[in-house]
């Protein structure tokens, strides 16, 4: 039986034979460019102007036949740090491939391949080696190293894709034609960049498997993501005489489009770090609940209620559920007294018929802070509060946001 020291030892040993042959060699930098193909280029021209061998720009564009490149297209051209470290890698290999073929091993019972960043002293010696491990999933295209995609999202609720990649470039993505909006960070000790996108869905988005794209350069990585049917009902809302001016469609229109330039801004990477909290205290019941959908005046049903309602006596106080920047603080023509809080990564609180506002643009909030007072005021059939949340533009369903941390 071995010795604990031995096992170690041979733990060791493994594991970096497992990183100095995987079939696909590391690319590890800090400053990767891009380039667009032009007419007349070749893999071997562009290698050539930049430095670069043909057979690692190939690699990391995922291009099986050099050969065949299109104008247009975006490859991703490592620097120096990347080169340098793919020969000395290319080069251990070969020390190594006489007596050892390449490995991969299984992890949490799917296939993977452990990679690495290195120096190292002299090959034949060894005198120093020094490591960083993760572990790539097995068939994504490089430069991906990890992809986490919700499989299902019921109508209204919030996903989050998360990528780990080998090269600092943001990636883009879309959901039902609707652009994800990725924010990352970098780990310059394993030499990895990780980012996060919100997946949103809407009450009213039709259930079914939808293609989810995401890009970093010209490689491209899709997943299916099947949108389930919420269990929303129908609430038919009668306006007195006197609101009825409310429902005029340039009204809305113009509201609506000023209210979706602020939230398509993304401004800052997420200011919270718990669960949102419920912005009114005490024992008041919720009246209406988020995605029900709405007939006004006896008309069909054409919307749905973005937001959750609280039947709170008028003069309740009104808190933020959570730390962020005030965007806006006045009344507005449908929504009555208005207050919005950006809290980061393109999502924001949305607080609508208030009778007293309590804040002003640029004030930073923290959770429980004061914003204003509950009343009924702009297009409103008595006292409450409307909570929404909207994320890259899309109202959302807010009690997911006070029942888990997101992302």
């Amino acid at each position: 039986m071995l010795t604990r020291t031995v096992s170690y030892t041979l733990i060791a040993v493994v594991l970096l034979l497992l990183l100095f042959l995987s079939p696909t060699s590391s690319f590890a930098q800090t400053d990767a460019t891009t380039y667009t193909v032009q007419p007349g280029d070749t893999l071997l021209l562009i290698a050539e102007r930049f430095d670069v061998p043909v057979d690692l720009l190939a690699r990391i564009n995922h291009i099986d036949n050099p050969d065949l490149i299109q104008v247009g297209q975006t490859l991703v051209i490592p620097g120096p740090e990347a080169v340098d470290l793919a020969q000395r890698q290319e080069q251990f290999r070969e020390h190594l491939s006489t007596w050892l073929p390449s490995v991969s091993t299984a992890v949490a019972g799917a296939q993977v391949t452990l990679y690495g960043a290195f120096g190292y002293g002299e090959l034949g010696g060894m005198t120093r080696i020094a490591s960083q491990l993760f572990v790539r999933q097995q068939g994504l295209p490089m430069p991906f190293l990890s992809v986490r995609v919700p499989k299902t999202l019921i109508q209204g609720r919030t996903g989050v894709v998360q990528v780990i990649s080998m090269v600092p470039i943001v990636p883009t993505g879309t959901f039902q034609d609707r652009p994800l909006v990725f924010l990352g960070e970098h780990n310059p000790e394993a030499w990895m960049y990780r980012y996060q996108a919100f997946v949103p869905t809407g009450a009213l988005d039709q259930p079914g498997v939808k293609p989810l794209q995401i890009k970093v350069g010209s490689v491209v990585y899709e997943a299916p993501v099947e949108i389930l049917a919420g269990t929303y009902e129908t609430q038919h809302i009668v306006l007195p005489p006197s609101k009825g001016g409310l429902l005029e469609p340039e009204k809305l229109q113009e509201e609506r489009a000023r209210l979706y330039a602020i939230w398509s801004k993304v401004t800052a990477p997420p200011r919270w770090t718990q669960p949102f909290r419920f912005p009114v205290e005490g024992d008041i019941p919720r009246t209406s609940p988020y995605g029900t959908r709405r007939s006004y005046n006896g008309g069909p049903v054409s919307s749905f209620h973005a937001g959750s309602d609280w039947g709170a006596p008028e003069g309740t106080p009104i808190l933020a559920p959570a730390p962020g920047v005030v965007v806006l603080a006045e009344p507005l023509f449908v929504r009555g007294g208005a207050v919005i809080v950006d809290h980061g990564a393109g999502v924001y609180s949305n607080f609508w018929h208030m009778s007293q506002i309590d804040v002003q643009v640029g004030d930073e909030v923290q959770t429980g802070d004061l914003l204003g007072l509950v009343g009924t005021t702009g297009l409103s059939t008595g006292a409450h509060l409307h909570w929404e949340i909207r994320v890259d533009g899309i109202a959302v369903d807010p009690m997911q946001w006070t029942s888990s941390k997101l992302p």
